[in-house]
């Protein structure tokens, strides 16, 4: 009497593995949903919608952009973590990913996620941060802005996307390379953060090139420098740290992620559409506008 049982079961698993394989070859079949841990308005806002445009050309179905911000990108993390794998949902990742995990560790707690929950699709950009004033801001240049706060420790007040997140921390590396104090407002993300220098509610930022670049252009706030070791191709006129012999660099890289056990061929799938999209003119033009 056990053997049919067996059988049936032996049969339902070859049922299951079958219908896997045939449903990842398929893929995909329905909309996309690209989780965002972050408000919209940042950077990773920026560069998210930037590539579910574009991806969805080769995917040949919508990918929809879905914000969950909290706790600087945990929230969403973990949603991302935690969803099915099987391509249908998946997580803009960025160095903030490293910098949650790092900082729990260091404080003797469990991450709520770690790096292992995801299988990592592709990164697409590495970038540095710009320091950022607003645009009537008494500071012309990054010395002048230094010298004030030298003579003013502590009273200089900054925003971020939140603790230790990737605009909070090249800030912290600049003020101890430097020996400058300044006064920490945390935000929700870059997009109100952003919004608190351009309404002078705070007096500098370290914000990343895709979103603020258009604010300078548009006379909104200033750029005084680019922390990194080179001047950016689209700010000739800016310097960088290095030349102005700072040693402070920080870079934050921004890419995909999908849950640990995709199936292989969607992985690849993804892998190669996230190239493709980190190749497209119109992609770079976004990024680097």
């Amino acid at each position: 009497m056990r053997y049919p049982f067996k059988l049936a079961v032996v049969v339902g698993m070859l049922f299951w593995m079958v219908s896997g394989v045939s449903l990842a070859a398929d893929y995909p079949t329905k909309p996309i949903t690209l989780i965002n841990p972050m408000p919209p308005g940042g950077t990773l806002d920026l560069q998210a919608r930037s590539w579910a445009s574009i991806a969805e050309k080769h995917l040949g179905q919508p990918v929809v952009v879905v914000n969950k911000p909290g706790a600087t990108g945990m929230v969403g993390a973990v949603a991302g973590a935690q969803a099915a794998p099987d391509g249908y949902t998946l997580t803009v990742a960025s160095v903030n990913f490293t910098n949650a995990v790092e900082w729990e560790i260091a404080n003797g707690r469990k991450p709520p996620f770690t790096y292992d929950d995801f299988v990592y699709l592709g990164s697409f950009t590495m970038s540095p941060t710009l320091v950022i004033v607003p645009f009537d801001s008494p500071f012309k240049t990054l010395q002048e802005f230094m010298a004030a706060a030298k003579a003013k420790p502590g009273q200089l007040s900054y925003c971020s996307g939140g603790l230790y997140g990737m605009s909070h921390l090249p800030i912290e590396i600049f003020a101890k390379a430097t020996g400058l104090k300044f006064r920490h407002v945390p935000y929700s993300g870059g997009g109100p953060c952003l919004s608190a220098v351009v309404g002078k509610h705070v007096d500098f930022a370290f914000q990343y090139p895709p979103t603020t670049i258009p604010l300078a252009q548009g006379n909104k706030l200033r750029i005084l420098a680019v922390a990194g070791a080179r001047r950016l191709k689209s700010l000739p006129g800016i310097p960088c740290f290095k030349e102005l012999g700072i040693d402070a660099e920080y870079y934050g890289w921004v890419g995909i992620a999908a849950p640990k056990n995709t199936p292989k061929n969607i992985v690849e799938k993804l892998r190669e559409v996230t190239k493709k999209v980190a190749e497209d003119k119109t992609f770079i033009e976004a990024i680097e506008k």
